[in-house]
C-alpha cells in the first residue's frame, strides 16, 4: 500500500502545516506552551490524518492488517528490549563523546546541554508531552519513516537505498543524529524482515519511554549506569574512560544487531516479492 503514496507530498504538507500552524498562533498572540501543542499536534495529528485518509479513501480495500499484526510479535519481544539497552547505551555514550569535542572549544555550549530541561506548562502540558513522546510520536513516525519513506525510495533505489535514506532524514529530524540514524536502519530492517510494522512501533515506543523516564526519575535513581552516566562537566573527563568501553561495546553490539536482521535479508525479500502480484510489490 505504502509504494502509492508520494513522499514528497508527505513532506510537502509536513512543512506547511508546521508553518501556517505556527504562524497562526503567532498572529493570534499564543504563548510559548500553547504553541508547541498546537505545531506538535499538527505535525503528528492533523497532517498525517488528512494525507493517510486521502488514500485510503481512495483504496478502500486496503487494510491495517496489510502492514500490522499481533502474530509472532510475542517471540521479538526479548529482543526486542535487547536492542533499546544497546542503542540508549549507544547514544548516552555518543552524548559523551559530542561533549568530549565541544566542551574545550565551546564549554558555554557543552554547559547548556547538560542543563536539566524544564516543562514549561503544568500537568496538562506535561502529560500531552509524555502522550505525544511515548505514543504519537513512535506510531506516528514509523509510519511515516518505516512505512512511506522506506518504501518509497527503495522502490526508487534499492533496499538498502531505501534503509539509508529513510534512516537519515529520521535522524535530521532529530539532535542525536548518529544514535537515531543507526535506530532508523534497525527499525527498517525490523520491518522489512517482518512485513511488521508493529515491531519498529515497539522498538520505537520502548525507546521513548526510556527516554520520558530519564526526565521525570531523579538522576539518583540511575545508579545502576551512573558509572558512565554524563550529567556536570566534570563527568567529561572523569567517566572518560567508562564512556570509551561502554561507547566500544555498545557500537560492536549495535553492528552486531544489524548484520543479523540483514542476514539473508535480500533473498528473503525476492522471495517476498515473488510471491505478490507485480500490480501490489512494495519493493522493486
Amino acid at each position: 500500500m505504502f509504494t502509492e503514496m508520494k513522499s514528497r507530498y508527505l513532506i510537502l504538507f509536513s512543512i506547511l502545516g508546521v508553518i501556517a500552524t505556527a504562524l497562526i498562533f503567532t498572529l493570534i498572540g499564543a504563548d510559548t506552551v500553547t504553541m508547541e501543542i498546537a505545531v506538535q499536534l499538527a505535525f503528528y495529528i492533523v497532517v498525517p490524518y488528512f494525507f493517510f485518509h486521502y488514500y485510503w479513501t481512495q483504496n478502500p480495500d486496503w487494510s491495517f492488517s496489510e502492514v500490522i499484526t499481533t502474530k509472532g510479535v510475542k517471540t521479538w519481544l526479548p529482543g526486542i528490549a535487547g536492542m533499546v539497552l544497546v542503542s540508549i547505551a549507544f547514544s548516552l555514550t555518543m552524548f559523551w563523546l559530542q561533549l568530549a569535542i565541544l566542551y574545550p572549544v565551546f564549554p558555554w555550549f557543552a554547559e547548556l546541554l547538560l542543563e536539566p530541561g524544564e516543562m514549561p506548562g503544568g500537568l496538562g502540558y506535561e502529560l500531552f508531552m509524555l502522550l505525544t513522546l511515548v505514543v504519537l510520536a513512535p506510531v506516528v513516525e514509523e509510519f511515516v519513516f518505516r512505512g512511506v519513506f522506506l518504501t518509497r525510495f527503495a522502490a526508487k533505489t534499492s533496499m538498502w537505498g531505501g534503509i539509508l535514506l529513510s534512516s537519515l532524514l529520521f535522524g535530521l529530524l532529530h539532535l542525536d543524529f548518529v544514535g537515531s540514524f543507526l535506530f532508523g536502519i534497525i527499525a527498517s530492517l525490523l520491518y522489512l524482515r517482518t512485513g511488521n510494522l508493529l515491531l519498529p512501533i515497539l522498538f520505537h515506543m520502548f525507546n521513548n519511554a526510556l527516554a520520558a523516564l530519564s526526565v521525570y526519575v531523579p538522576i539518583g535513581w540511575f545508579a545502576a549506569i551512573d558509572w558512565f552516566l554524563v550529567s556536570s562537566t566534570a563527568d567529561i573527563q572523569s567517566k572518560a574512560l567508562a564512556n570509551v568501553i561502554v561507547l566500544i561495546i555498545s557500537a560492536l553490539l549495535t553492528a552486531w544487531i544489524i548484520y543479523r536482521l540483514a542476514k539473508g535479508l535480500g533473498e528473503k525479500m525476492a522471495e517476498r516479492t515473488r510471491d505478490v502480484p507485480v500490480a501490489d510489490q512494495d519493493f522493486r
